[in-house]
Protein backbone atom coordinates (compact mmCIF):
# COMPACT_ATOMS: atom_id res chain seq x y z
CA UNK A 1 0.00 0.00 0.00
CA UNK A 2 1.08 3.51 -0.74
CA UNK A 3 1.62 6.68 1.13
CA UNK A 4 -1.74 8.69 1.41
CA UNK A 5 -1.41 12.52 0.84
CA UNK A 6 -1.92 12.96 4.35
CA UNK A 7 1.20 10.89 5.45
CA UNK A 8 2.63 12.99 2.67
CA UNK A 9 1.41 15.69 4.21
CA UNK A 10 3.24 14.84 7.42
CA UNK A 11 6.51 14.42 5.14
CA UNK A 12 6.54 17.83 3.81
CA UNK A 13 5.77 19.65 6.99
CA UNK A 14 8.89 17.55 8.33
CA UNK A 15 10.84 18.60 5.65
CA UNK A 16 9.79 22.05 5.82
CA UNK A 17 11.26 22.23 9.66
CA UNK A 18 7.74 23.38 10.90
CA UNK A 19 6.13 21.89 14.22
CA UNK A 20 2.76 21.09 13.85
CA UNK A 21 1.36 24.41 15.55
CA UNK A 22 3.31 26.16 13.45
CA UNK A 23 2.53 24.68 10.12
CA UNK A 24 -1.13 24.61 11.16
CA UNK A 25 -0.96 28.53 11.45
CA UNK A 26 0.23 29.10 7.89
CA UNK A 27 -2.52 27.39 6.80
CA UNK A 28 -5.27 28.90 8.48
CA UNK A 29 -5.63 26.09 10.86
CA UNK A 30 -5.59 25.47 14.69
CA UNK A 31 -2.59 22.70 15.67
CA UNK A 32 -5.70 20.14 16.60
CA UNK A 33 -7.16 20.65 13.14
CA UNK A 34 -4.08 20.20 11.59
CA UNK A 35 -3.40 17.29 13.78
CA UNK A 36 -6.48 15.35 12.42
CA UNK A 37 -5.58 16.15 8.90
CA UNK A 38 -1.90 14.50 9.99
CA UNK A 39 -3.57 11.58 11.84
CA UNK A 40 -6.14 11.00 8.22
CA UNK A 41 -8.91 11.35 10.79
CA UNK A 42 -9.95 14.47 8.37
CA UNK A 43 -9.41 15.09 4.58
CA UNK A 44 -7.18 17.79 3.40
CA UNK A 45 -9.73 20.06 2.16
CA UNK A 46 -9.02 22.60 -1.27
CA UNK A 47 -8.68 25.73 0.76
CA UNK A 48 -5.76 23.63 2.95
CA UNK A 49 -4.38 22.24 -0.40
CA UNK A 50 -4.21 26.18 -2.36
CA UNK A 51 -2.65 27.00 0.85
CA UNK A 52 -0.06 24.53 0.09
CA UNK A 53 0.42 25.69 -2.79
CA UNK A 54 0.55 29.44 -2.33
CA UNK A 55 2.36 29.34 1.01
CA UNK A 56 4.60 26.40 0.91
CA UNK A 57 4.88 26.10 -2.80
CA UNK A 58 3.88 22.06 -2.15
CA UNK A 59 3.46 20.00 -5.43
CA UNK A 60 0.15 18.93 -5.25
CA UNK A 61 1.03 16.26 -7.63
CA UNK A 62 3.50 14.96 -5.19
CA UNK A 63 0.83 15.06 -2.35
CA UNK A 64 -1.52 13.30 -3.79
CA UNK A 65 0.37 10.70 -5.84
CA UNK A 66 3.76 10.83 -4.51
CA UNK A 67 4.83 12.08 -8.11
CA UNK A 68 7.72 14.41 -8.93
CA UNK A 69 9.81 17.47 -6.70
CA UNK A 70 8.20 18.23 -3.37
CA UNK A 71 8.33 22.06 -4.20
CA UNK A 72 8.06 24.33 -7.19
CA UNK A 73 9.91 26.78 -7.91
CA UNK A 74 8.17 29.54 -10.18
CA UNK A 75 5.13 28.16 -10.87
CA UNK A 76 2.31 25.63 -9.92
CA UNK A 77 2.27 22.83 -12.88
CA UNK A 78 -0.76 21.14 -11.22
CA UNK A 79 -1.97 24.45 -9.49
CA UNK A 80 -5.39 23.98 -12.08
CA UNK A 81 -5.91 20.47 -10.47
CA UNK A 82 -8.06 22.11 -7.51
CA UNK A 83 -9.13 24.94 -9.62
CA UNK A 84 -13.12 25.51 -9.21
CA UNK A 85 -14.17 24.59 -12.93
CA UNK A 86 -18.00 25.40 -12.26
CA UNK A 87 -20.18 27.74 -14.34
CA UNK A 88 -21.13 29.00 -11.44
CA UNK A 89 -21.73 32.63 -11.73
CA UNK A 90 -20.53 33.36 -8.51
CA UNK A 91 -17.15 31.33 -9.63
CA UNK A 92 -15.44 34.72 -9.39
CA UNK A 93 -16.84 35.31 -5.82
CA UNK A 94 -15.76 32.19 -4.92
CA UNK A 95 -11.81 32.55 -6.02
CA UNK A 96 -11.97 36.12 -4.21
CA UNK A 97 -13.10 34.19 -0.86
CA UNK A 98 -10.37 31.68 -1.10
CA UNK A 99 -7.62 34.88 -1.84
CA UNK A 100 -9.06 36.32 1.03
CA UNK A 101 -8.73 33.00 3.09
CA UNK A 102 -5.17 32.25 1.59
CA UNK A 103 -4.01 36.63 2.86
CA UNK A 104 -5.51 36.12 5.62
CA UNK A 105 -3.41 33.08 6.72
CA UNK A 106 -0.65 34.33 5.24
CA UNK A 107 -1.25 37.61 7.64
CA UNK A 108 -1.51 35.02 10.08
CA UNK A 109 1.65 33.36 9.61
CA UNK A 110 3.42 37.05 9.58
CA UNK A 111 2.80 37.97 12.69
CA UNK A 112 2.98 34.71 14.28
CA UNK A 113 6.98 35.10 12.41
CA UNK A 114 6.68 38.53 13.69
CA UNK A 115 5.95 37.14 17.31
CA UNK A 116 8.99 34.69 17.08
CA UNK A 117 11.30 37.30 16.63
CA UNK A 118 10.13 40.01 19.13
CA UNK A 119 10.85 36.94 21.50
CA UNK A 120 14.04 36.69 19.65
CA UNK A 121 15.44 39.91 19.96
CA UNK A 122 14.22 40.47 23.91
CA UNK A 123 16.20 37.25 24.79
CA UNK A 124 19.52 38.61 22.98
CA UNK A 125 18.50 41.83 24.53
CA UNK A 126 18.63 40.20 28.25
CA UNK A 127 21.41 37.96 27.41
CA UNK A 128 23.63 41.27 26.01
CA UNK A 129 22.27 43.03 29.43
CA UNK A 130 23.17 40.32 31.40
CA UNK A 131 26.53 40.24 29.79
CA UNK A 132 27.45 44.08 30.44
CA UNK A 133 26.72 43.59 34.00
CA UNK A 134 29.06 40.91 33.95
CA UNK A 135 31.69 42.87 32.52
CA UNK A 136 30.76 45.95 35.08
CA UNK A 137 31.90 44.14 38.04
Amino acid sequence: MGVNENEQLKLIRKRLGFSQADFAATLGLTQGGYSDIERGKNGISKSVKLMLINVHKVSIRFLEENKGEMLYIETPPDHLDIENTTTDPNATSDTKDRMIELLKADIQRLNSERALYIELLQSKDRTIAALERQLKK
